[in-house]
């Protein structure tokens, strides 16, 4: 079993909150994301930094796709090559596997106005293009990325927005109305094109991460990734009993069928080994894993989120308190 944590932390100092994050988690880490230093650190813009010819810009409002360039657009570009470099030169002597996240375009859609008004999402047209341009952008980020780190790395996509997606809840672009709901077999079809590609360009496993309450978990699995990364605390008994599904079916050729089960809350994530322990056990008790089985193997601990909300301290106790846990 392996602990560890899902992006985004607290601050400013790229560099100093990389060496802490590794120093914590020898096995896998994510490449650190600080939304702290404005809106071009948040996810939307440096995922949205990558798609070809879709420019976009930040309103008063919220984003939305643009024109042309836009100010945002190269500071968010620049930040994320700078954080590469930095990252580069940090991780010389960690062995790990490092997790290269972004949105997924499902988020990206429900987060991104239209230049003419209107959210992405509730246009066809808009969704077709997003997506394809997501392929094309992530490939090209994923080869940028590994070529600049000169090793494999696993990608981790973040779809905070799909329940509100598929239940017809995202808001018009007034705020008066709802959106309808967009089809499942697109939303699957759109996602599983996502994890092929992603997996393709990376060579390590494509995590797909949804920390909202009871997140789609049909919708997910069809997407065939290598694992589900949950919010543990957001499930229900029919969320349970799906994800143990998933998990003890029979995965296919070069997969995992593997779960990050978020155990920590990410505002106040530190509560101590002993309770890390109980939460894991009582998660293989409703998985039906035996604790120290084969099964453990396919599973990782995690925080539930990003820490970018909790305190430093707090962020770095919990990770070392999960490594402990994970290492037995």
């Amino acid at each position: 079993m392996i602990a560890t944590a899902l992006g985004s932390f607290a601050g400013t100092d790229l560099r100093a909150t990389a060496r802490a994050v590794l120093g914590e988690l020898p096995d896998r880490a994510p490449i650190v994301e600080l939304p702290d230093r404005g809106p071009q650190a948040s996810m939307i813009a440096r995922t949205a930094v990558m798609l070809p010819d879709m420019p976009f810009d930040r309103r008063p409002s919220g984003w939305r796709l643009a024109p042309g360039p836009s100010l945002v657009g190269r500071r968010a570009a620049a930040l994320f090559n700078d954080d590469v470099t930095m990252t580069a030169e940090v991780i010389e002597d960690w062995q790990g596997t490092l997790t290269l996240t972004m949105a997924g375009p499902w988020t990206l859609l429900a987060s991104l106005d239209l230049v003419r008004g209107g959210r992405a999402v509730g246009d066809a047209g808009a969704r077709r293009d997003l997506a394809q341009a997501w392929l094309a952008g992530a490939v090209d980020r994923i080869a940028h990325t590994r070529s600049q780190l000169d090793r494999p790395l696993a990608v981790q996509i973040d779809e905070p927005a799909l329940p509100a997606v598929l239940a017809g809840a995202i808001p018009d672009e007034s705020g008066r109305r709802r959106l309808p709901a967009v089809e499942a077999q697109e939303v699957q079809e759109s996602l599983g094109a996502c994890v092929d590609a992603t997996r393709g360009a990376a060579e390590d496993i494509v995590v797909i991460h949804c920390c909202a309450d009871r997140p789609p978990l049909t919708e997910l699995a069809a997407a065939v990734p290598d694992a589900l990364s949950i919010d543990t605390q957001r499930l229900d008994a029919g969320s349970w009993d799906a994800l143990a599904q998933w998990f003890s079916a029979e995965p296919g050729p070069g997969m995992d069928h593997a779960l990050w089960l978020g155990l920590l809350s990410t505002s106040t994530p530190g509560f101590g080994v002993d309770a890390i322990r109980g939460a894991l056990d009582e998660c293989r008790r409703k998985l039906e894993a035996d604790p120290g089985g084969p099964a453990d193997r396919r599973l990782a601990i995690t925080p539930a989120c990003g820490l970018a909300s909790a305190d430093p301290v707090d962020a770095f106790r919990a990770l070392a308190d999960l490594a402990a846990v994970a290492r037995g």
